[in-house]
């Protein structure tokens, strides 16, 4: 028996609208609830993602996006049927759909600058 249901990383953002806004219109997820104005939970296919207003974490974006770090990796089925309807959304990607020797993955930047990693690993 399991006994974790799931595991949901906590993004801090500087405006829960818009990062609702983004994850719902953009990335296809749905809301499980909000909590007064500062807290919510958004899911997809079983993935969660909580948003809690607040200061972000200081941190050289450049640099964690030039070393091609992530706040979340997410795996996938298919990443380039992902990866085109994220364009067709006018997702900002921070690393296009590529090839690498482990699958196929792409990373997408949200409002507040968090780096999503979607992978489909190699079969």
């Amino acid at each position: 028996m399991a006994d974790l249901a799931y595991i949901a990383p906590v993004f801090r953002v500087a405006d829960l609208a818009r990062s609702l806004t983004f994850y719902r219109g953009q990335l296809g997820f749905e809301l499980d609830f909000t909590y007064e104005d500062f807290y919510a939970s958004v899911s997809r296919d079983g993935g969660y993602i909580h948003l809690q207003r607040g200061a972000a974490t200081p941190r050289d974006q450049a640099a964690f996006e030039r070393d091609e770090r992530l706040d979340a990796c997410v795996v996938v089925r298919d990443a380039a049927t992902l990866s085109a309807r994220f364009t067709a959304a006018g997702v900002t990607f921070s690393v296009p759909l590529r090839q690498m020797p482990y699958g196929t993955e792409f990373y997408v930047r949200d409002p507040d600058g968090y780096i999503l990693g979607f992978v489909e690993p190699a079969p």
